[in-house]
Parts: C-alpha cells; structure tokens; sequence
C-alpha cells in the first residue's frame, strides 16, 4: 500500500515536495482532475474513497481555502481522514511516526478532540476512571488527530496564502469548484432558488431556514441531515454576519423529516412575518 496515496497530507508533513506541485504553475489537466475529484468530494451523496496522488490533494487543498467556509473545509478534512483509516488499522509505521497507536486516552483528550465519526461518541467506548479504552475505535481516533490537523493547516497556512493574493491564478478553478451543482428547479418553489442563491441578507437568517430553506432541502430534495447543516452552513456564509447553531439546525431538520413539512407559502408567511416578506422583495428576491 502506497502510503501517500492514502493519507497525501503525510506528503506535506515528512516534506516530499517531490510529491507535491507548485499550484501557480500546475498544467490545465492536473487543475481540471483536481476540480473533478474536489466536486465528488463535496457534493456527491456517494463518495468514492480511492487513493489520489499527492498532487491532486495539494491542488485540492489550494482550491477548498479559497472558500470562507470552515463547512467546506471540514468535508475535505473528512474525506482525506476517512480515506486514511485502512493504513491506521494496519498501523503503518511511517504514519505511527506522526499519529502514534494509543490504546488509551484521557475522557479530556478525546472530548477535546474534533470528532468527525460516530465511532467515537463515549456511549460507544468503555470508559473507567476518566480514560476511555478505544479498542478496535483507535484507528479513528488518529484518523480524528488527521482531520483536526487538516483543518489547521488550511486555516493557518493555506488560506493566509489565499488571502495574499499569491494564488489568484486559481481563482476561476476554485470559483468552478466551490459553486454548488445547480439543483433542478422544483414546480412551486422558484423563490425559494432565489433565496438560496442570495447573498448579504442582513436579517431574518434563522426565519427563512425555518420557514423555507430547512423544509425545501428535506422535504423536497431529500437531504440527509448532516447534507442540510452543510448547505445552510455554506448560506449562512454568504449573508451579512450572526451565527446559528449547528444542533438547531439539524434538530429542525429531523423535525421537518419526521413530519414531512414542505415549505411555506409566501402569503402563509407573509401573514405571521409581514416584515420579512417586506425585506426580501425591497432586495429583489422575492
């Protein structure tokens, strides 16, 4: 098994450059394979989970830190982590050198961790006296190490090297890449395109995934709850600033599912939320 093929992010950390390419100067086809794989990745429901070269994950990388979006990051980061858990289980030792096998750790250190698979959720774990046992569950423990360690590399290193302006040549690619796949248009629901296209909305966020976006993505689309946090994520991002949490999100998305709620009517809301409505026309959305 060829290592760097399965975790390529070991390219960077033992410092094969021979592995990696200058994304300036990457030609046409490398960029183009690059927006291929990077697309499956973040948008496909059936991922293929392959060894890649090296360059091909460099070239992705580039391209992820383009987008503000830590939900963007976080998918890449998942992806490379799970694509890594076969060379963990057969504890490679040129990846025990970095993430080293541990049989044991601290309830803290696990809690303190990123924890993108559901392996590692404490009912799962044996736990006594504030350790946790992992067992046949480490190798997705370090997988978690690799994924937080991703995750800090693009945010420190990689998109610093974005927002320097060193890598505009990528632009266009990661404008390519970074754009969702345009859903076909559901009869009924144009103004609710509209609204997930919009950008710089200056209020109303949580509303409008209560009343629109939540049920269309569910109901309508049949997207997972994990799928639903990621867009409405990615939307957040593009509006002018606040926060939502993530567990209201999915808590009303497995409430949409759970009663098969469509999205309202834009005079049903324009009954209870008069002002809203008001909003989103003075913007040209509605």
């Amino acid at each position: 098994m060829d290592i760097f093929g399965y975790v390529p992010y070991l390219a960077i950390l033992e410092k094969r450059r021979d592995l990696l390419v200058d994304p300036v100067n990457a030609d046409k086809a490398l960029l183009d394979s690059a927006v291929s794989h990077l697309r499956m990745i973040l948008y496909s429901k059936k991922k293929i989970f392959e060894p890649v070269r090296p360059s091909i994950f460099f070239l992705e990388a580039n391209l992820v830190a383009f987008s503000p979006s830590s939900s963007i990051w976080e998918r890449f980061a998942k992806y490379y982590a799970t694509l890594a858990i076969p060379v963990f289980q057969l504890r490679d030792p040129v990846l025990a050198k970095h993430y080293r096998p541990r049989s044991v750790v601290s309830i803290r250190e696990l809690l303190s961790t990123p924890r993108p698979f559901p392996q590692l959720k404490l009912y799962h774990l044996e736990v006594s006296r504030g350790e946790v046992y992992l067992k046949d569950r480490e190798p997705f423990f370090r997988a978690s190490l690799l994924y937080r360690d991703m995750l800090r590399w693009i945010e420190e290193k990689v998109r610093r090297i974005v927002l320097s302006g060193a890598l505009d040549s990528l632009r266009d690619y990661a404008n390519k890449v970074l754009r969702p796949p345009s859903s076909k248009k559901k009869k009924g629901y144009p103004f609710v395109q509209r609204l997930i296209s919009a950008v710089g909305i200056p209020d109303g966020r949580k509303r409008i995934l209560f009343f629109w976006l939540i049920p269309y993505w569910v109901t309508v689309e049949g997207r997972s709850s994990e799928e639903v946090l990621d867009l409405a994520n990615e939307w957040l991002s593009r509006q002018s600033g606040g926060k939502i949490y993530s567990s209201w999100i999915l808590s009303e998305a497995e409430n949409v599912r759970s009663k098969g709620i469509k999205p309202w009517s834009l005079s049903k809301v324009e009954k209870v939320d008069p002002e809203l409505v008001k909003m989103l026309r003075g913007m040209g959305i509605l």
